[in-house]
């Protein structure tokens, strides 16, 4: 076998992607072969990696980021080209230049997701009495979890003496079949505990159906818990929030009320606190008028009066100005 003359086509579809389903988990590796197929195979899989010109990658991100693939969409598609090459490279100790080097990012416009004002929240967690899925939706609100990690809870994981819930699996579909993994990084392992409101209500629910074992969507599948709980939102005119936005909206309701982008980061299970920092800290007409408070204290006062007490405010030119010309 010459390394050197396969394909990118040859080398994703017949070596990397069998590798990776090695020790990937499926729904990443499913991304990846969506990724590849989409647009990394149609562009370069009939051109092997000696033939591919670093200004053509530079022009393909570019034009990719134009449709509807977007610039998120573009960079992940580049992002497989330069993982299929630098793999295929260290494997077989190709000596050939890297075509993705230097390759600029597009612009990504700043994410913004939608969510829920504490009243609307609140609005919405008592309209949910009812529904069948209200308990994985009431842990979802109360400790801002990510939907497969909700999904995975079961209920003999709450303790119900302190409403301490372990966070260490998630929960998801892939192509084959429904998999239970640990959680997306090793900081998103961790101990939560539910507020009052919710380990009351959770045990009433609990209570209610009879003490049952195993997780709290029972034997539904993460697509039917979210179809439920949107068609109950609908049908009682409740504010409208998807899974993932529940999550961000405990988030950005944690940091307005003072709580450390720190400890908000820890309590989702950020393995950088840069995302907590990039999504949820906002800066708002209050925050900045404090911040500036505070400022002008440390330096002479509240006033202009403090700040130039002493100082002729005075122009140094005469008050008539000549007109220009």
């Amino acid at each position: 076998m010459n390394a050197m003359s396969m394909t990118i086509g040859e080398i994703a579809w017949s070596h990397y992607l069998p590798a990776k389903r090695q020790r990937r988990r499926t729904n990443t590796c499913d991304g990846y072969e969506s990724s590849i197929r989409l647009y990394v195979d149609k562009r370069w899989g009939d051109m092997a990696i000696a033939e591919i010109d670093p200004d053509d990658v530079q022009a393909w991100v570019d034009e990719l980021a134009k449709t509807d693939a977007g610039p998120g969409g573009a960079w992940k598609a580049f992002k497989c080209l330069r993982q299929i090459i630098r793999w295929a490279s260290a494997k077989w100790k190709m000596r050939v230049y890297d075509p993705t080097q230097h390759v600029e990012k597009p612009r990504v416009p700043a994410y913004k997701p939608e969510t829920l004002t504490h009243r609307r929240l609140k609005r919405l967690i008592r309209g949910m009495v009812g529904c069948e899925c209200e308990a994985t939706f009431v842990l979802s609100a109360a400790l801002g979890l990510r939907p497969g990690e909700s999904y995975a809870v079961d209920w003999g994981d709450i303790n119900w003496r302190t409403g301490m819930v372990p966070v260490s699996k998630t929960l998801q579909l892939a192509s084959d079949g429904l998999n239970l993994w640990p959680t997306k990084t090793a900081k998103g392992e961790r101990d939560l505990y539910l507020p009052p409101w919710a380990l009351d209500r959770l045990h009433q629910i609990w209570v209610e159906r009879g003490r049952p074992r195993g997780r709290i969507i029972g034997a539904l599948k993460p697509g039917q818990v979210t179809y439920r709980i949107q068609r109950w939102i609908k049908q009682h005119r409740l504010p409208r929030v998807t899974m993932k936005n529940l999550r961000h909206t405990w988030a950005t309701i944690a940091a307005q009320s003072g709580v450390t982008i720190e400890l908000v980061a820890s309590m989702l299970g950020h393995a950088n606190v840069g995302t907590s920092y990039r999504y949820y800290y906002a800066l708002t007409r209050a925050a900045v008028t404090r911040a500036q408070r505070r400022v002008s204290r440390r330096l002479l006062g509240k006033t202009s009066d403090d700040m130039y007490r002493g100082v002729i405010l005075k122009p140094a030119w005469p008050e008539a100005l000549p007109m220009a010309a």
